[in-house]
């Protein structure tokens, strides 16, 4: 079975701290992940992660640059972009629970309470791409 594509980003702010959102009810096995969906029909990539990061952390963001890779899901393959926080945050919708800006260490941390061993691999595989990038771009 093949799996669908979903995309997200991972938001980070002029001191270097990561976003991220506690899901709802731990869906999918996580606590504490990135913000990521599928696309809707007629939305590029880039598109739907911009929408599915307003939807899920209430910020509207900049695209800084993409993430290398596609990190596997259950059943989707999650590409990512790196991105940064543009206004202030808005209500986020119901598959959040909360979001947190943490440092990376912390948002290791975070990730580790995830129950799921896939997600939790996978969120730290992101986490750790995401900072590359950063570095890259000399964000860090």
């Amino acid at each position: 079975m093949s799996k669908h594509p979903s995309y997200g980003g991972v938001l980070m702010d002029d001191q270097g701290r990561v976003l991220l959102r506690k899901v709802t009810n731990t869906f999918g096995g996580a606590a504490w992940t990135f913000a990521k969906g599928r696309p809707d029909p007629t939305e590029h990539p880039e598109e739907t992660a911009m929408r599915e990061v307003l939807e899920e952390t209430g910020y509207p963001v900049q695209v800084l640059a993409p993430i290398p890779g596609g990190f596997e899901g259950t059943t989707t393959v999650n590409r990512y972009w790196l991105m940064r926080p543009v206004g202030e945050q808005r209500a986020f919708g119901w598959e959040t629970e909360a979001t947190r800006w943490c440092a990376p260490e912390q948002a290791r941390a975070l990730i580790g309470e995830s129950p799921s061993g896939m997600v939790r691999q996978r969120d730290l595989a992101v986490l750790q791409a995401a900072l590359d990038v950063a570095a890259q771009e000399e964000m860090l």
